[in-house]
Order: structure tokens, then sequence, then C-alpha cells
């Protein structure tokens, strides 16, 4: 399908999904959720990791609107319309690629044995945010027919974009061709900031990959490097298990332990308790944080400090005996509380070995 000139926002796009799978019964959407971990969706990790959390929530209507799942609900709206809207598509036939309003009626109607009013809702929805000829004729059907209303949507829209007005989108009042043009624009703009930072993440992940390949296999030649065939079997112990985080319920609701990143070293800007004397104007620093859990787009981390040994008085810290397999340049310690950080674009910079990783639990 080609694209339309009738664009919305990211933040009116938000709202509209968040309002489509609000709308489902929470059967529906725990089923949607779970259909999301077939291997036939191809969906980024930060994302998997998202619907992953929501998928083990024992309640994931009341957390769905969290910041922290934005970018995992398009997927799940993709799952629940995809059905409803082949279906569609097939009704329609040859005027499936630019319906009118008449036509997607009566396809709509076609269907209707076989989905309900909140499917196909969620259907439009789907189709609404993607740019497609149809997608402003199905913003007026969200917005004007009663059977596929989902409220009020247009209110809850955010992200620092212009809010859109209450009329539909494609009506003869609408939007002028220089309204149109520069919310295009802004479109094309966040979609290139989003796309540069699922780029950033996917190579942070691989750097995290071929580091940990290439710490597996310095550890294989050492252990091969200059030791004569045994002429016997010698029982080697197994290494110490590493422990999986342990998060409190409310992390555990926004954060996954499994994130790839747990147990790296990254840099990371760190508020301080206190205003210091000496620099009174900084309110923080960039210091180096152990990851123990993740998010899309933060990071559950514990500082470290290099003069532990002075701060230890006042607060809890756990000492690195490994510190320089770590990538530190001295002795360092862990902080015990967690803090809540932006996921740097930058790949981590070290990784704790099992040992010191296990002290922190």
């Amino acid at each position: 399908m080609g694209a339309s000139d009738d664009v919305i926002t990211d933040g009116e796009r938000e709202a509209l999904v968040l309002a489509a799978l609000t709308g489902l019964d929470r059967g529906m959407l725990k089923a949607a959720l779970q259909a999301t971990s077939s291997p036939r969706f191809p969906i980024p990790t930060p994302v998997a990791n998202a619907l992953a959390t929501l998928r083990r929530h024992r309640d994931p209507a009341s957390v769905i609107g969290r910041p922290q799942y934005r970018g995992a609900l398009p997927f799940a709206l993709a799952v629940v319309s995809e059905p409803c809207l082949q279906a569609v598509i097939e009704a329609l036939g040859e005027h499936a690629d630019d319906p009118t309003n008449e036509q997607l009626l009566e396809a709509l109607g076609s269907v209707g044995d076989e989905f309900d009013d909140a499917t196909a809702s969620v259907m439009l929805a789907s189709v609404a945010i993607d740019d497609m000829p149809a997608s402003a004729l199905c913003l007026e059907l969200l917005d004007g027919d009663g059977r596929y209303g989902i409220g009020d949507w247009r209110s809850t829209a955010t992200s620092g974009t212009t809010q859109a007005p209450s009329r539909p989108v494609a009506t003869a009042t609408g939007p002028s061709d220089e309204q149109k043009a520069e919310r295009k624009a802004r479109k094309q703009r966040e979609a290139e900031d989003r796309r540069r930072r699922d780029e950033a993440k996917a190579r942070a992940a691989a750097l995290v990959r071929e580091q940990r390949k290439k710490d597996r296999a310095a550890a294989a030649a050492r252990t091969g490097e200059g030791s004569a065939t045994p002429s016997f079997a010698v029982a080697v112990p197994a290494g110490p298990t590493r422990r999986r985080s342990a998060l409190t319920p409310a992390e555990a609701e926004e954060f996954d332990p499994e994130d790839p990143w747990v147990g790296e070293v990254i840099l990371a800007w760190v508020p301080f308790d206190a205003v210091d004397p000496e620099h009174p104007d900084l309110e923080g620093k960039e210091r180096p944080c152990v990851v123990v859990a993740g998010s899309p787009d933060d990071l559950l981390v514990r500082p470290c400090y290099s003069d532990g040994g002075a701060r230890s008085r006042d607060w809890t810290s756990v000492p690195l005996r490994f510190w320089r397999q770590a990538s530190f340049d001295k002795p360092t310690w862990v902080a015990m509380e967690s803090i809540r950080v932006d996921r740097p674009t930058t790949g981590p910079t070290g990784r704790l070995v099992t040992d010191d990783w296990n002290s922190l639990w």
C-alpha cells in the first residue's frame, strides 16, 4: 500500500494504540501477548523483553499504559488485528488498497459474525497508525462511528507533540497543506530518531555477544596452554552458578532480569546524594554502573565508586575482588541501592566475573 499524506504524530499514535488495546477484554489481551512469543513475529530484542514482562504480569491490562511498554504495544496490536485485517482485505477484494467509506463498512459488516466490534476497532487502529491510503478513513470511523469508537483517545496524546484537533483527520475542514507538510516532516524526524536508537541498541547487544565470545575463547586458550594431556580423567569441579537479579515486585513489573546487558558495566550519569561543597553547581556525574535489569528504554543499575573505602562508612557497598577483570583501573566498590538510568547508545565497557556478581545478592 502507498503512503498517505494524512499522518498522525507519535504522541497521537501511542494514545490510539493504548486506547484500542485497553478496549479489549483481559482474556483477549493476554492471548495476544502470548501470541507475540511466536517465532513467526520478528520482534527486536528490547521490545521482546518488554512483551515478556507483560506476559508474566498477572494483570497486564493494568500496566500497559506505563512508559516502558510503549514500544511493545504496536506489536501486540498487530497480533490482535492480523486475522480481522486479512478477512477485511479479502472482503474488499480489488478495493482493498484504497476503499471508500461505504466499501469499508460493507466489508466490516461481512466479517461481523467472526469478529466483534472491539476486535474491529483494534484492526482499524492498526491501519490508522500506519501510512496507508485507508489510514484517514479508519480514523474517521474510530472518531465518528459509535460501534467502533474507543473513547476520547486524542485527549491523552503526549510525547511533546502538538495535540490533534477533535475532528477527524480527513474532513473537508481538515489540516492545511502547510500543516500536513509540517506534521509529516515531524513524523519522519521521529521515525529517524527511533531507527537510530534501535540500531544503537542492536550494536550494543552485538558488542556484548562478541565480547563474551572472546572471553570464552581466551579462557579456553589459558586452560590449554602448557598443560600436558593427563593419562587419566580428572574431575573438574563446576564453577559457581551466576545468580539471578533479586528485584522488588515493583522493579520486576518494569524491568527484565534477563536483559542482555545484565552483569555488564556501563557508563551512566548518576545524580549526587547531596551537594558537593567543592562543586555546588554540579548535580551529578558520569560513573561506571553495573546493570542488574533492563527495559526497552531504561536500565536498572548500581553505581560504582573508586573511593569506596571512605564512602563505605556512610553507605553500604560491596568491594569487587576482580575489579581488573571487569575493566576497572583501580579498586572499586558497588552500591547496594539501584537507580534507573537511560539505556546508553554505547556498549558496555566490561563485565563482572561470577564471584563478584554473586556477591551483590
